[in-house]
């Protein structure tokens, strides 16, 4: 290589560039903010987890110095089963699953309530105007959830057993369908598929309501080693839906329609259900302790567990903990 003059100038110049780029970079990097912890959330298609909807909309997982990718799943089994298997840190989930989860000894906890309130009713022809019609028809439900549950409360408050009607064991995908066609003379669910029913019925259906034989709880679930080992992430990402549940306070409308547009349901019915979720994160060990415990001595009695289950200690399912700290910092 030969050296001349002019090649030491543009050596020069391209230090001096390289030095330039380097001092930006240096800047840069020192301004720049941490990086967000990434965490996977399992969020359940219904209504009642307008929260996990509304923090996703406005991303105040952000604030909390969270990035969550959301994950749907079409029920809260399969949420459930995603937190077992490490695929999602948190998600949600009706209280039932959990129930089964530690039937099975499976360490699901409860870590706050998202809403509490009644979600179930009954369409189905009009011959059935009260519980006790139903004897000798032909009822659709998803066994071993909470509609299941709901149904059993329904036929004691009737005085009628399981004995006394014709459960059909169904996916809520096919209830419409099956009432329509005349397989079934009824079923118990929630919308949309209560609206769907009554729009495909011509006439032929109606909405009977039980009220006050059950109430559900929309439930947040993690695993106990993930409240071991990461309680202040678990922290954060209940105040995230904290944050959520002040936007839905403060326009519940807006967090309807946002609602309704995830979950592909007719705004104006997302409108119409939205006050009875009674939208408001919480946490009440004893009351839904109680639920729990009713809810395994059913399914124990009704045999829908493996035959030498025994009653777990719910005082351990449910942790007030993580809870607790987001209400305190």
């Amino acid at each position: 290589m030969t050296y001349t003059p002019g090649s030491k100038q543009r050596a020069v110049g391209y230090f001096r560039q390289l030095t330039a780029v380097a001092i930006i970079f240096v800047a840069l990097m020192a301004t720049k903010p941490a990086s967000a912890q990434e965490i996977a959330v399992g969020e359940g298609i219904a209504l009642q987890w307008g929260q996990f909807y509304v923090a996703d909309r406005y991303n105040t997982w952000k604030e909390q110095g969270l990035g969550a990718k959301a994950i749907t799943f079409a029920s809260g089994r399969l949420v459930l089963d995603a937190v077992l298997g490490g695929g999602v840190l948190i998600g949600t989930a009706a209280e039932t699953p959990v129930v089964f989860a530690a039937l099975n000894g499976l360490p699901v906890r409860i870590i706050a309530t998202l809403n509490r309130f009644e979600p179930f009713d009954l369409v189905g022809i009009k011959q059935i105007t009260t519980g006790k019609d139903l004897k000798g028809r032909r009822i659709g439900i998803t066994q071993g959830t909470n509609a299941h549950y709901f149904f059993s409360k329904v036929l004691a408050n009737a005085g009628l057993s399981a004995s006394d009607v014709i459960s059909v064991n169904l996916s809520p995908a096919d209830f419409v369908s099956s009432l329509a066609n005349g397989s079934i003379d009824a079923f118990i669910w929630t919308e949309p598929h209560v609206s769907q029913a009554m729009s495909m019925g011509e006439g032929k259906f109606h909405v009977v309501q039980f009220p006050n034989l059950y109430f559900g709880y929309s439930t947040v679930i993690t695993l106990q080693n993930t409240i071991d080992k990461e309680p202040q992430t678990l922290v954060r990402a209940l105040k995230a839906l904290q944050s959520a549940d002040r936007i839905i306070a403060k326009d519940a409308n807006a967090a309807a329609d946002l609602t309704a547009d995830r979950i592909k349901l007719d705004p104006k019915i997302a409108r119409a259900y939205w006050p009875r979720v009674n939208f408001g994160m919480t946490l009440t060990k004893d009351e839904i302790v109680r639920e729990l415990e009713s809810q395994a001595k059913w399914a124990i009695e009704s045999k829908l567990v493996r035959p030498d289950a025994v009653m777990p200690n719910f005082q351990e399912v449910v942790v007030t903990q993580p809870f607790a700290d987001a209400q305190a910092k």
